[in-house]
């Protein structure tokens, strides 16, 4: 699209938003974004790899609705392990996320995430394609202290099948106070730009924004070490180094048990040769803490 037509388009949403009403402006959106996440939805797989460091599960992925090629990924786990079809997502996009081809295929869940409007679409659009379908969206700000009350009050549930976590920051300190024992799989976001051999993330701060400028989340080795405190074993990293899957120990013998360090992957393939240079030239003089 180009930018004269996006500025029209944004200013024809903040005037109905303004002057329209928020029902009005919600359905102006919907009817905007219907064929987005109708593509979405029906898009044929794509198996494209984007590192050369690649393990055996590796073999398995691919993408239809998840970022990159998660869909994959979590279809082969869950051939592997027995499961009841029940994901809980916590930061997600409307149109792609980790969670939304398992929607297509007859999982329930909860997603949660504080944006009001993708929410609303996300759950317009969920009804409209899949109105069988059994899902719950939240709009909350998800924090180390909420996080347990939150989950117990909304998953009335024994246990949690796959579990995907990605707010873009304080992920480390969310996970660290979360109660495991009753997922099987956890799927998170980690900080490639820190490199494969440290133990760090962003300091706690509930007010924490992103930027995509290289100061976010935690490192993969953090993670790795925190799960492996949990009883969890990590199995699988997507091939573009933006997700890694672990499995509850009761399961990890069903898999190749990876080393965080040798298995690292980071392929920054969606910037530009001088966005990496910046961000790599600036990653050492972020206030990281060691965990």
């Amino acid at each position: 699209m180009k930018p004269s037509k996006k500025k029209i388009i944004r200013l024809l949403e903040n005037i109905s938003e303004k002057y329209l009403g928020n029902y009005i402006h919600l359905t102006i959106l919907f009817i905007r974004y219907f064929n987005k996440f109708k593509r979405s939805i029906n898009r044929n797989k794509t198996y494209n790899k984007f590192s050369n460091n690649l393990d055996f599960i590796n073999q398995f992925e691919y993408k239809i609705t998840s970022q990159n090629n998660e869909d994959g990924i979590i279809e082969y786990i869950f051939s592997k392990i027995p499961n009841n079809k029940i994901f809980v997502e916590i930061g997600f996009s409307f149109y792609e996320n980790n969670t939304l081809n398992l929607i297509k295929n007859g999982w329930s869940g909860t997603l949660i995430d504080f944006h009001i409007k993708e929410n609303i679409l996300f759950k317009r659009f969920v009804n409209f394609f899949f109105p069988k379908s059994k899902i719950k969206v939240l709009t909350k700000k998800i924090t180390k202290d909420n996080i347990n009350l939150i989950l117990e009050t909304n998953l009335k549930i024994p246990e949690v099948d796959f579990f995907s976590l990605d707010v873009d920051g304080n992920d480390y300190w969310i996970l660290e106070k979360m109660s495991l024992k009753n997922f099987k799989c956890i799927c998170l976001e980690y900080n490639h730009w820190m490199g494969n051999e440290v133990k760090k993330s962003i300091p706690y701060n509930e007010d924490f924004k992103f930027e995509d400028n290289g100061f976010f989340g935690a490192s993969l080795l953090a993670f790795h070490d925190l799960l492996k405190i949990k009883d969890f074993d990590l199995i699988a990293i997507d091939s573009s180094g933006t997700n890694a899957f672990f499995v509850n120990r009761k399961y990890s013998s069903c898999f190749e048990i990876l080393d965080p360090i040798k298995s690292f992957k980071s392929s920054p393939y969606l910037y530009s040769n001088k966005k990496r240079s910046e961000i790599r030239s600036k990653i050492k003089t972020f206030n990281f803490v060691d965990v």
